[in-house]
């Protein structure tokens, strides 16, 4: 749960979460819902993130559980994605992996059935 793996991390960084929250500018009332299950904006994770040089996986799955082996399925890349990928400054390029391992673990479900799966 996203509430339990943001206390882990604070815990780790020796810091609280309406620390962190505090330090990012955000507003500690969503706390709440986070502690039921709700998950926050991904703008949000991504600054909670940032702040505490930690992965979106750790924040997402926990430390260490990312459903992510590691493994490329296929080493041609695309032209299209080397460009983009050269785009994208050094300091963000780990949040940026994360960011694609975390949402696209499984094929969004209007690509389901569609060749560009």
């Amino acid at each position: 749960m996203f509430y339990d793996n943001f206390k882990d991390a604070c815990r780790r960084n020796g810091t609280s979460i309406s620390a962190v929250l505090a330090a990012i500018g955000k507003a500690s009332g969503s706390v709440g819902a986070w502690k039921i299950g709700k998950f926050p904006r991904l703008d949000t994770v991504m600054e909670i993130a940032e702040y505490l040089q930690i992965s979106l996986d750790e924040l997402t799955y926990g430390l260490g559980q990312a459903p992510y082996s590691g493994k490329t399925h296929n080493n041609e890349i695309d032209s299209e994605w080397i460009e983009i990928i050269s785009q994208i400054p050094e300091e963000r390029q780990q949040l940026c992996k994360d960011f694609l391992r975390t949402h696209m673990v499984e094929k969004p479900k209007k690509y389901v059935n569609s060749k560009r799966a």
